[in-house]
């Protein structure tokens, strides 16, 4: 796969096929029936995360050279647990219910006023529409902010796994040397409001991994 520069950049360098070895072998590891034969570092890829497709394992471009092979295991087995429960029939069918309420009932006002007053008065019918439009607007937001907690929770129950997985503090301390290095992508998350983000702050997966472990706290100056 080409690079595109300051965006994409292939894999170069023994350390590099280290890290993609250690993907493929995380997901061997996990069950999945997937092998990546490529790598390649992505630039708008948040730090704490990867991706593992059929053929292609991306990682975040700003954390390259600053992890080592073995550091990148946590990031990539949580990264894949936390897709896989994205993906599952389950929690899928549980975002659509979700947002039902919210989302697609509240379509039918539009369309009353359409259907009854379009031939007596379009005026009328288009006042009524735009009256009801802010009405629409708030009560989707909360329903995706609803189904935005879904993912959230996949991640830190995703965490909770990799740590049980490879032993406490496996991934914690990886999420901490991370926070240290106060990337700014980093820290405008942590800046904005939970309800509205569809991923949970690394500021939010130590604290949960810091609860599951209460004894890290005090690890690193924690």
């Amino acid at each position: 796969m080409p690079g595109i520069t300051g965006f994409l950049e292939p894999f170069a360098g023994d350390e590099d096929e280290a890290i993609l070895r250690i993907a493929n072998d995380c997901a061997r590891q996990l069950g999945l029936k997937i092998r990546a034969k490529r790598g390649v570092w992505a630039r708008t890829l948040p730090s704490d995360q990867c991706i593992l497709s059929k053929e292609t394992f991306v990682s975040p471009l700003r954390m390259r050279e600053v992890l080592n092979p073995e550091e990148w295991r946590p990031i990539i087995i949580s990264s894949m647990l936390y897709h896989r429960k994205m993906n599952e029939g389950e929690l899928v069918t549980l975002g659509f219910r979700s947002m039902i309420p919210f989302v697609f009932l509240p379509m039918i006002p539009f369309f009353i006023p359409i259907i009854l007053l379009v031939n007596a008065s379009p005026l009328v019918a288009i006042v009524l529409v735009i009256a009801y439009t802010p009405v629409y607007v708030a009560v989707a937001r909360y329903g995706f902010g609803r189904v935005s907690s879904i993912g959230r929770i996949a991640m830190l129950e995703a965490d909770a796994e990799t740590d049980a997985l490879l032993g406490k503090d496996s991934l914690l301390d990886v999420l901490r040397r991370i926070d240290r290095f106060r990337l700014d992508h980093v820290e405008k998350l942590k800046g904005r409001k939970g309800k509205k983000l569809e991923r949970p702050s690394i500021t939010k997966r130590i604290q949960n991994l810091e609860s599951r472990f209460p004894s890290s706290q005090t690890r690193d100056g924690y």
